[in-house]
């Protein structure tokens, strides 16, 4: 008798997760993307990742949650909203530790909070209370390649090289810092002797605001010849800032950060030297693809490494223009 129950409960155990698989319903979970500067055209890429996995996958109840300005106050409080509406999975877009508090309320509730893009692994290697899976591009590695690229451009050159970042968050952090270090690594390779990196600026969100910052650090260094920006409108905003202070296009070596379309037509005129193409896409439709998988009571790994391709005018691929051109059409043919 012992030896028939063991045998059916282990039957059981095996047609559990077939029978949760069947009675899976999608619809039955609302799904949401969290964040600031909602029409931040950065950030338009990130929200159509996230809805076109969700629309593949059967989520009828998806939807964009937060704030149009940068006010993380307002985000926690869409976040709270959802959670009381019935709100089962949750793309956060944070990358600071002010998130932690409201992550921990809302898995208590039972919402499944993943973030992509921003790093929360803790220096003891765990992650914060709530968080159900994390991922990101490297930006040590990024950060790394753009200082290779402008090293060899600017080598035997005489100046300054600019750094600029939205605000100090993990990510851009890790960028700059390792832009410094390669560089300085770079001295036995490249004629850099020459060259000053300057300190990480502070130039925001806003293109106007952020364009006068860099003009204001150009009229500053008059000796400028480069500059790194870790921002989504870096390019726009440094290469107007170039254009502002005199300087021909390309004269100044200019990197800054995704594909949007805006930033590809300056790259592809010349205005700017290249692009680091964050996985934005990317990240959040695997977002959504593993909160599917966490509902259908699968695993997923608890960190995800990811690509950020730097494009050029003349890569291929992933490194090229065309890839993120058919992206950025259809963010403009989604949100129309």
């Amino acid at each position: 008798m012992k030896k028939i129950l063991a045998l059916v409960l282990m039957m059981l155990l095996v047609l559990a997760p077939m029978a949760i698989a069947e009675d899976f319903n999608p619809a039955d979970y609302p799904v949401a993307i969290a964040m600031d500067s909602m029409n931040h055209p950065v950030h338009r890429i990130v929200q159509l990742g996230f809805l076109k996995a969700a629309e593949e996958l059967g989520y009828t109840n998806a939807k964009v949650i937060g704030t149009e300005g940068g006010d993380a106050s307002e985000v926690y409080a869409a976040c709270e909203a959802f959670d009381a509406e019935g709100g089962k999975g949750l793309l956060l877009w944070r990358g600071d530790s002010t998130c932690y508090e409201l992550m921990a309320t809302l898995a208590a509730d039972g919402v499944t909070v993943g973030i992509p893009h921003f790093n929360h692994q803790q220096e003891d290697g765990s992650y914060p209370e709530g968080l159900a899976f994390n991922m990101a591009c490297d930006p040590v590695l990024y950060g790394k390649q753009v200082a290779e690229l402008m090293a060899e451009k600017l080598s035997g050159k005489e100046g300054s090289v600019a750094l600029t970042q939205n605000t100090k968050n993990v990510t851009e952090n890790a960028a700059t810092d390792s832009f410094v270090s390669t560089w300085e690594g770079l001295k036995g390779t490249y004629e850099l002797d020459k060259i000053t990196v300057l300190p990480v600026e502070l130039e925001g969100g806003v293109v106007d605001q952020a364009t006068a910052i860099n003009l204001g650090i150009i009229q500053a260094h008059p000796d400028i010849i480069g500059a790194f920006g870790t921002t989504g409108n870096s390019p726009i905003t440094w290469a107007d800032a170039a254009t502002k202070a005199g300087y021909a296009d390309g004269e100044l070596v200019i990197v800054g950060m995704d594909a949007t379309e805006g930033n590809l037509d300056y790259l592809e005129a010349g205005k700017v030297t290249a692009i680091v193409a964050q996985p934005l896409y990317d990240e959040a439709h695997l977002t959504m693809e593993y909160l599917d998988k966490i509902f259908r009571g699968e695993e997923v790994p608890m960190w995800t490494d990811l690509v950020a391709p730097v494009v050029t005018v003349d890569g291929e691929g992933p490194n090229g223009l065309a890839f993120h051109r058919d992206i950025a059409a259809q963010v403009a043919e989604f949100f129309k």
